[in-house]
């Protein structure tokens, strides 16, 4: 019987004790940052922010923890090892990868180029393809669980200007995990016995053969290992809502990954497969981008003014709309009985409403009726709503097509 129990308890220890790696820390502050600049990028659009910075670094630290530990977990049970893992030849590719386009960083790319080097010439000599995209694998298998639970705090608004010189309100989808895995690692150990606190888990593991000769006279024993990684989602929702995005996307990762973790842990079986799933690798995670992306660019929009009534793209933190519950599309009709059309009849309906106030709005064709109060009393009353574009808007982020990073430098070197 597989020891679930014992070996979840050992790798959540072994998890925490990456708490204590400095360079864990450094990615969580990258992280902030990050975070911290998509904030101020919100405040300059619309004067204020739709989320908690410390919120935001928080639900981070506990969702990269989590999936850190379910990764963990997945690379554990089907036995991939640090020892043929090739990370002194996939980290450098991924960045010079990230030449090219920053999106290229993925180990997606890197992996299955080095996985197909292998393949193909036999270099690298010491790496082992299977491993290598059974990783690759489980980390997207990892993302995309962490994007269909990431709660609203990873969707940023924005106002779009799309290549027709349209603006239109939009979401940013953005999030970023420091990921505290823990690894395999075979070492060689003389004699028959095991060493004492050695845990038995069957003799049909690991999953994945190891593929290096033991010395004679010893046998293999895996002691886990705590490592810093990172995982990384950028999106956007402009035809979609947000959740609604964020799902479809996590759906077809999931298929991916699991698609290409088939095929690795049969390639070990099966070699001729290895090709197979080394293309796999880059080339589906490409096509699974580009068609997500064309869907989304050349759809309608879908946060645009209504017809009637002003249509809200979303709330802001600790204000009446927020706690009411008024949600990306609504479309808030009247306030206090003054109808609104636009965001100057807003402003007059709240300056003149009283302290307790109705709304009235439009939810999936359905009219909803709320009542509200302002936090507080006197001239300072703020709704809380952030409105999709009027079409005037002087600040604004602009849809452009990809651009490689190398090719614009090399076009630069060209002009001079």
């Amino acid at each position: 019987m597989f020891p679930w129990q014992d070996l979840i308890q050992l790798i959540i220890a072994r998890t925490i004790s990456v708490y204590f790696d400095f360079m864990y820390w450094i990615v969580l502050a990258l992280v902030g940052y990050q975070y911290w600049t998509m904030q101020r990028n919100q405040k300059r659009m619309f004067g204020v922010c739709s989320y908690s910075l410390r919120q935001q670094v928080l639900l981070t630290l506990f969702y990269g923890t989590l999936g850190g530990i379910v990764g963990s977990v997945l690379l554990t049970v089907v036995g991939v090892t640090l020892n043929q893992m090739g990370f002194n030849y996939i980290w450098p590719l991924a960045l010079l990868l990230m030449m090219v386009s920053v999106r290229f960083l993925c180990f997606a790319y890197a992996g299955g180029i080095v996985a197909l080097g292998k393949i193909l010439f036999n270099w690298p000599a010491d790496v082992n393809v299977p491993q290598i995209l059974t990783l690759v694998a489980v980390l997207h298998i990892t993302e995309s669980l962490l994007i269909a639970i990431s709660g609203r705090y990873s969707a940023s608004p924005l106002i779009l200007r799309r290549g027709d010189g349209r603006l239109v309100g939009a979401f940013s989808l953005q999030n970023f995990w420091p990921l505290p895995l823990v690894l395999l690692m075979a070492v060689a150990v003389p004699g028959s016995d095991l060493p004492a606190g050695t845990m038995h888990i069957g003799d049909w593991w690991p999953l994945l053969p190891l593929g290096i000769e033991i010395p004679e006279g010893q046998r293999w024993v895996y002691a886990l290992t705590p490592v810093v990684a990172a995982l990384g989602y950028t999106d956007m929702a402009i035809t979609s809502s947000p959740l609604r995005r964020r799902m479809e996307t996590a759906c077809h990762l999931a298929v991916y990954s699991a698609t290409l973790l088939a095929l690795a842990l049969l390639s070990a079986k099966y070699e001729w497969l290895q090709v197979f799933a080394a293309l796999l690798c880059p080339l589906g995670h490409e096509l699974l981008i580009q068609l997500d992306n064309r869907r989304e660019t050349e759809g309608e929009p879908r946060y645009v003014p209504p017809n009637h009534g002003v249509m809200i793209l979303d709330t802001v933190l600790d204000t009446p709309a927020r706690q009411l519950g008024l949600k990306p599309g609504d479309i808030l009709l009247s306030l206090d009985g003054r109808p609104v059309n636009c965001g100057a009849d807003l402003g007059t309906a709240i300056l003149y409403a009283p302290q307790e106030f109705p709304l009235v709005i439009e939810r999936d064709g359905r009219r909803l009726k709320k009542k509200s109060r302002w936090h507080t009393q006197g001239d300072e009353r703020r709704l809380g709503v952030i409105l999709v574009p009027e079409g005037h808007e002087q600040v604004y982020a602009e849809m452009a097509t990809e651009r490689f990073a190398i090719w614009e430098w090399l076009k630069g070197l060209r002009r001079k």
